[in-house]
């Protein structure tokens, strides 16, 4: 969960609307490659490597009063495509490795969706 400023999709402004990742699927698929040279008699590891896949979907109340008081939710939708679901596949590693699932759509949420800027 997290709280900011941001505008939703129909243009209202909110001073600190609160996000909560309502469910979230992130896979972190990795791969080295070791290579052994028989003249030299040693190994080595020259590259490993890490790709990810996220998809998420979020809500958010325009106030924590809001949220407290036991309001329902808005869904927050994607205004290109009116889609409430939020996918990347190409995430950079250095920004997700070692993330939870529900960090990872917050971290995505904030960069790419809503453009927090810190």
């Amino acid at each position: 969960m997290f709280t900011t400023a941001f505008t939703d999709p129909q243009g209202t402004a909110h001073e600190a609307a609160v996000f909560q990742v309502l469910r979230s699927e992130f896979s972190a698929n990795t791969s080295e490659t070791f290579t052994y040279s028989v003249d030299e008699g040693h190994g080595t590891t020259p590259a490993d490597s890490a790709n990810f896949s996220l998809n998420y979907r979020m809500a958010y109340w325009p106030t924590q009063e809001a949220k407290d008081s036991g309001s329902a939710p808005y869904i927050l939708i994607d205004p290109a495509t009116y889609s409430m679901d939020f996918a990347d596949y190409t995430l950079p590693v250095d920004v997700y490795k070692g993330l939870t699932a529900e960090q990872a759509a917050e971290e995505h949420c904030k960069r790419e969706v809503i453009k927090v800027v810190e």
